[in-house]
C-alpha cells in the first residue's frame, strides 16, 4: 500500500505531506514519490494507536521515537489504519526471518559513520603540514572508494531482494522508478544509479543467448518471452534441479470467499474463472509428476513373476495419486486448450496435452524402458455450497512390455470438503476395477466416503485370478502406507516442514514447473512452464499473475468465438481418438509425433 499522508514535522512547519510506502512490516516515507528516503519504521515492535482528539490521526510509537500521521479523509484513515494493523499482525506471526530492517539499519549506521569520518578529515586539513595533508588526502580517497563499493553492493542487494520479494505490486514499482538511495546526501550522483542497470552477468548472458538462439527457430516463444511482464523478471539458472520454490507463500493467507462462493452455487466450476489466490502454481497437466515419485512400484511390477502380485503394485502406483491432495492447499490451474507439458527423466518421458476445454479433457502418455502408461481424464466439477465434487471419467492404461500385459482401470472421484467452515480436506471415493486383459486377473478397490473420522483415507482392495480365487488383500490408508498381508507394499513420501511454505510439494513436485536454461530451450511455447500466470504466482507476483490469467482466458474465449464463426473444431496436435483393442472403447492415444513436431504449435499464452 502506498500514498500521501500528512506527517507531523515540528512546531514551526507542523503537518507536511509525505509519500508513504507500506511493505510487509516496514513503513517507508519520503518527501514525494520517487525522492530520497527520509525514514523507515518497523511495525513489528511498534505500537499503533488512534488519537481521541483527532479522528484522522494515527500515532506510531517505536519505543525510541514517535511518528504522527494524519489522513485527509475518514475513508483514507480507515484504509491506512487497517493496513498497518494487518501488516503488524502478519509480521508477528511470520516465522520466516526477515533481514531487511537489519540491513537498512546497518547501512544507515555506516553512512552516518562515513559522514563523521569526512567531517573529521576536513577539520584536520585546516591546520596540518604538507606531509600530513597528503596522508589525509589519501584517507579521503580511500573513504570515497569504500562508499562507492558499498553503494554498488547496496544496489546488488536491492536487485536480489526484488527477485525474491513476495509481491511485485505498486510498492516495488515505485522503488523501480526511483534511484537507489543510501540515507546520506553526500553520495556522488554518478553512483546513484538504477538497480536495473546492475544485472547479474550469469543471468544476462545466459538469457540473452537463449533468446538469440530461438529468435528465428521458435519465434512465438521468443516473442512471448521478450514481451512478458513476468519472464523478463525471472532469474534463469543452469542448475539441473531445485530444492524449493522462489517464493515462500503464506499457507494461511485469507480471502473473502463468501461473495465468490455465493455466485458459484449450482454452476459448473469448469466455466467459472477462479481468482488467482485459489490456486497453487501448477497446471492440471503437471499433477501427474507427483504420482511418478512412486515409480518404483512400476519397476517392481515389471520384475515380479506373480501376475496377481504385479496387479498389487499397479494398484499401489495408481492410488499414490490420492496422497498428492492430502496436503494440497489450493487447486491447480485449468489448462488452456492446446496447452502441453513434457517431463523427462532417465527412466521415463511424459507428454500431456489439453485436447478439449468444454468439457475439460486432459490426456497424457508416459513411456519407459519397461512400460507404457496413458490416461484420459474428463473432469466434471460440481459445487454444493460447502464442498466440491470432481467426477473423473475416462480409462487409464498401463502396459508392461516384458509380460505383454495390458491393464485398464478407473480413477477415483474427489470430494473437497469444508470450503467455508472448518479445516478444508480432500477425500477420494469410488469403487474401482482393475483388469489384466491378458491373464484375466481382476483387482477391486473400495474407497468409501468416511469423512474426517478414524477411517479417513482407508483402502480396502482385493486381487483375484482368472478363476475368481482370492489371491491378495490390500489394506491400509493412502495417507500413510498400504500392506499386502503383513508385507509393506507402499509408503507415502511425507513433505518436509519447510515444504509447508511451498504447497507441501515433495521433491519431485518441485521440479514440475522448474525452468532452467536447458528446459527453456527444449520445451515448446505451449508448455505449462511458460504460462505467465503460473510463473507469476510461483514468484509471489499475484497482481501481475491475476492480470495475466484474465488476459489469457479472454484470449482463449476470443479464439473460440472466431472458431465458432468459422465452424472450425479444435484438432489435438499430439493425440488422436482410436478404439482400444482389448476394451473396444474409444479414447485418446499418443500419435508419437511430439518430439519432431512440438515446436509447430499455435500461440496460446
Amino acid at each position: 500500500m502506498e500514498g500521501y499522508l500528512l506527517k507531523w514535522t515540528n512546531i514551526f512547519q507542523r503537518w507536511q505531506p509525505r509519500y508513504f510506502i507500506l511493505y510487509d512490516d516496514i513503513l517507508t516515507y519520503c518527501e514525494q514519490k520517487g525522492s530520497s528516503v527520509e525514514g523507515r519504521v518497523s511495525l513489528k515492535i511498534s505500537g499503533i494507536f488512534t488519537v481521541q482528539d483527532d479522528p484522522l490521526e494515527i500515532l506510531i510509537q517505536t519505543g525510541t521515537n514517535e511518528l504522527k500521521l494524519k489522513a485527509n479523509a475518514q475513508s483514507q484513515f480507515v484504509d491506512w489504519f487497517k493496513a498497518l494493523q494487518i501488516a503488524q499482525e502478519k509480521s508477528q506471526k511470520n516465522k520466516v526471518q526477515n533481514f531487511e530492517s537489519q540491513i537498512n539499519d546497518l547501512l544507515s549506521t555506516i553512512w552516518v559513520t562515513f559522514a563523521a569520518f569526512d567531517e573529521t578529515l576536513n577539520t584536520l586539513q585546516i591546520n596540518c603540514s604538507k606531509f600530513q595533508y597528503e596522508l589525509i588526502t589519501k584517507l579521503h580517497t580511500l573513504g570515497q572508494n569504500l562508499k562507492t563499493f558499498l553503494t554498488l553492493g547496496f544496489t546488488l542487494i536491492e536487485q536480489e531482494k526484488e527477485r525474491f520479494e513476495n509481491d511485485a505490486n505498486s510498492v516495488y514499482e515505485s522503488f523501480n522508478e526511483m534511484q537507489s538511495v543510501i540515507p546520506n546526501n553526500g553520495i556522488p550522483k554518478q553512483i546513484q544509479i538504477k538497480v536495473q542497470e546492475f544485472e547479474s552477468p550469469q543471468r544476462g548472458n545466459s538469457f540473452k543467448s537463449i533468446l538469440e538462439s530461438i529468435k528465428h527457430t521458435q519465434p512465438i516463444k521468443y516473442r512471448n518471452l521478450v514481451n512478458s511482464p513476468v519472464f523478463t523478471k525471472i532469474y534463469i539458472t543452469d542448475e539441473p534441479e531445485r530444492t524449493c520454490l522462489p517464493y515462500k507463500q503464506d499457507p494461511k493467507e485469507k480471502f473473502n470467499v463468501w461473495p465468490f462462493l455465493k455466485s458459484c452455487i449450482g454452476k459448473d466450476l469448469t466455466r467459472i474463472p477462479f481468482p488467482l489466490i485459489f490456486h497453487q502454481p501448477m497446471s492440471v497437466l503437471q499433477l501427474i509428476v507427483q504420482q511418478f515419485a512412486y515409480f518404483d512400484q512400476i519397476k517392481k511390477a515389471s520384475q515380479c513373476e506373480d501376475s496377481c502380485k504385479r496387479m498389487c503394485h499397479i494398484i499401489a502406483f495408481t492410488l499414490s495419486r490420492c496422497s498428492s491432495t492430502l496436503d494440497g492447499q489450493k487447486k491447480p490451474f485449468n489448462p488452456l486448450l492446446g496447452e502441453t507439458f513434457e517431463f523427462l527423466t532417465p527412466d521415463y518421458s511424459i507428454v500431456c496435452e489439453q485436447v478439449s476445454h468444454h468439457p475439460p479433457v486432459s490426456v497424457m502418455h508416459c513411456e519407459g524402458k519397461d512400460f507404457k502408461f496413458w490416461s484420459q481424464n474428463d473432469a466434471s466439477i460440481g459445487f454444493g455450497g460447502t464442498h466440491i465434487k470432481i467426477q473423473i471419467v475416462g480409462k487409464s492404461h498401463i502396459y508392461l512390455k516384458r509380460y505383454n500385459e495390458h491393464y485398464t482401470f478407473d480413477m477415483p472421484n474427489m470430494h473437497i470438503k469444508n470450503l467455508v467452515f472448518g479445516e478444508k480436506y480432500f477425500e477420494h471415493v469410488g469403487k474401482l476395477k482393475y483388469i489384466n486383459h491378458q491373464t484375466g486377473d481382476v483387482g477391486i478397490v473400495d474407497l468409501r466416503e468416511y469423512g474426517e473420522g478414524k477411517n479417513f483415507s482407508q483402502v480396502q482392495a482385493e486381487v483375484r485370478d482368472s478363476n475368481h480365487n482370492l489371491r491378495y488383500q490390500i489394506t491400509g490408508f493412502y495417507n500413510s502406507a498400504l500392506y499386502v498381508g503383513n508385507e509393506l507394499l507402499w509408503q507415502r513420501i511425507m513433505p518436509t516442514k519447510e515444504a509447508y511454505y511451498y504447497y507441501n510439494y515433495i521433491p519431485l513436485q518441485m521440479q514440475a514447473n522448474y525452468l532452467n536454461t536447458e528446459i527453456l530451450l527444449q520445451i515448446p511455447c505451449t508448455d505449462s512452464r511458460l504460462r505467465p500466470d503460473i510463473a507469476a504466482l510461483e514468484h509471489g507476483w499475484k497482481e501481475i499473475g491475476q492480470d495475466e490469467k484474465v488476459r489469457m482466458e479472454e484470449k482463449q474465449r476470443e479464439k473460440r468465438r472466431i472458431m465458432e464463426q468459422r465452424n472450425e473444431v479444435h484438432v489435438p496436435k499430439f493425440f488422436e481418438i482410436k478404439e482400444d483393442f482389448d476394451t473396444k472403447t474409444k479414447g485418446y492415444v499418443f500419435k508419437g509425433n511430439y518430439w519432431t513436431e512440438k515446436h509447430e504449435v499455435m500461440d496460446i499464452f
